[in-house]
């Protein structure tokens, strides 16, 4: 029944984005416009922009490649506090000087589709439950591979969003050469100022600042 609640919420939702009509509760961003929110604060947000970077777009709940197999996002936007946009930047010079890539599968992500994953899921390991937020809804947190020069993903031991023991990072089901990649995935972040998850090994949280959860959700060119 949740389920069905949640997937109700967000063909709606669809249905009103797609005729271009406000949706009660949820605040759009557009280029020109930052949406304010509790309290008239206007937070600032970062837009990555990933073509110019070179990383490469896998923005996963943007499209059906995810275990939902639904999209989520309207389009594949990767918005970020200002200061861990400047994080991943920094991590993104040290893959490119490595030879390698970064991989994006998921950026901020706005409060809203949280209880639409949440109920899906149901498990706190891998989704945090939508009364707590996650460091994704407060755009503190980046889902993440690694690629060669070339854009072939290298191999991490699991896929992304796999929900099984072995997304665990020192998961022993993991091969050598999965290992090597997924502790080359963590050097480099870790020396970028983010914090690993152990039960992710794709998940990195920037958290030199608690930051509140956000609902905007931005437009699409």
């Amino acid at each position: 029944m949740k389920i069905f609640k949640a997937l109700s919420f967000l063909c709606l939702f669809l249905m009103l984005c797609s005729a271009g009509r406000q949706v009660p509760g949820i605040k759009f961003h557009s280029q020109n416009e930052i949406a304010v929110f509790k309290d008239s604060v206007d937070p600032e947000w970062a837009e990555v922009d990933l073509e110019a970077s070179q990383m490469l777009n896998r923005m996963a709940y943007a499209d059906t490649t995810n275990f939902m197999h639904t999209k989520i996002y309207p389009c594949a936007r990767c918005f970020l506090r200002p200061e861990v946009a400047i994080a991943l930047d920094r991590a993104n010079e040290i893959a490119k000087d490595k030879g390698l890539r970064l991989v994006i599968y998921d950026c901020y992500r706005p409060y809203p589709f949280q209880q639409v994953m949440y109920d899906i899921v149901n498990d706190p390991r891998y989704v945090a439950p939508p009364g707590k937020g996650s460091n994704h809804n407060r755009g503190a947190a980046v889902d993440i591979a690694l690629a060669d020069e070339n854009g072939e993903l290298l191999d991490m031991g699991g896929t992304f969003d796999d929900f099984t023991e072995i997304s665990h990072y020192n998961s022993d089901n993991v091969s050598k050469i999965g290992k090597k990649n997924r502790r080359l995935l963590r050097n480099i972040m870790k020396k970028a100022g983010f914090t690993p998850l152990s039960s992710e090994w794709w998940h990195f949280d920037h958290k030199k600042v608690r930051y509140e959860t956000a609902s905007f959700i931005w437009d699409c060119p």
